[in-house]
């Protein structure tokens, strides 16, 4: 029931917004995802990855033998946050790019229905976006994977927000090859880095660090954290208390702009990287 009211809930703001703000675009593409049959556009192409013959018992690859949910971390150290156990940097590289090729392998990446529920979370999360930022501004998406946040993002108006992923998919028309460990990026050229993916970091510390490089002077950052009580098969860190996450953030950032729970999500606003 609560879960439902909910959605009625959020299904009404997002009416005022398309009658107040006109945000046709985004609007019209969840009516067509309600009428229409399949998925359309860029997720029918990633339908049409699945392969019948795919089995992840036999078929996964080497890496997923060493690194599943509960296998693969490094137990030699007390620590509030887990890491997985790599044995170099590629082995972190090649672990995090299977995620996207099992998914699109055993069931061809999204059902029209989870596409419909993540533009819903996505839209939560960038609508107050108007208020901070010109819709000229540069976003960039880490960890974007298929590039639903993006899509949103330009759906609303923000025309120059992009993705980046070590594996974006085939013909991504909205996510580019990258690695959110190392941009290529300049030094205070961005005015929004957003990311879900913080528990696919390799490290915190650098990855905070290495946005806040990019981020200008008076930029932001947002970041959704997962709170979920175990990882999942791609996660490379894990942590029991995502405060103890935020107080890493914090050391590259000046203050808190907004934070918000959301389900098994937290979500931080923050503003002006520190120099």
């Amino acid at each position: 029931m609560l879960k439902q009211i909910k959605s009625h809930y959020w299904s009404l703001r997002i009416a005022i917004d398309f009658f107040l703000k006109r945000r046709l675009k985004f609007f019209g593409k969840n009516i067509l995802n309600r009428l229409w049959p399949w998925n359309r556009g860029y997720y029918a192409l990633l339908n049409r990855q699945e392969k019948s013959s795919y089995n992840f018992a036999t078929d996964k690859h080497a890496v997923r033998h060493k690194h599943s949910g509960d296998s693969g971390w490094d137990n030699s150290k007390q620590s509030k946050i887990k890491h997985r156990d790599y044995q170099d940097y590629q082995e972190y590289v090649v672990h995090q790019q299977q995620k996207l090729d099992e998914m699109l392998a055993i069931k061809g990446g999204f059902s029209k229905e989870v596409v419909r529920i993540y533009r819903l979370q996505f839209y939560r999360r960038f609508r107050h976006l108007s208020r901070l930022l010109p819709t000229q501004a540069t976003i960039i998406c880490l960890g974007a994977r298929q590039g639903t946040e993006v899509e949103v993002l330009q759906d609303i108006g923000y025309h120059n927000a992009y993705g980046l992923d070590l594996n974006p998919g085939p013909d991504n028309p909205w996510v580019r090859p990258g690695d959110f460990m190392h941009l290529s990026e300049a030094d205070n050229s961005v005015d929004l880095v957003y990311s879900n993916a913080a528990d696919h970091a390799l490290n915190l510390d650098d990855f905070f660090k290495e946005h806040a490089r990019v981020v200008k002077t008076d930029g932001y950052a947002l970041y959704d954290f997962d709170c979920s009580p175990s990882p999942d098969g791609f996660s490379a860190v894990h942590w029991e208390n995502v405060e103890d996450v935020i107080l890493i953030l914090l050391k590259y950032y000046k203050s808190i702009v907004h934070f918000e729970s959301d389900n098994k999500w937290r979500w931080v606003l923050v503003k002006s990287p520190k120099r």
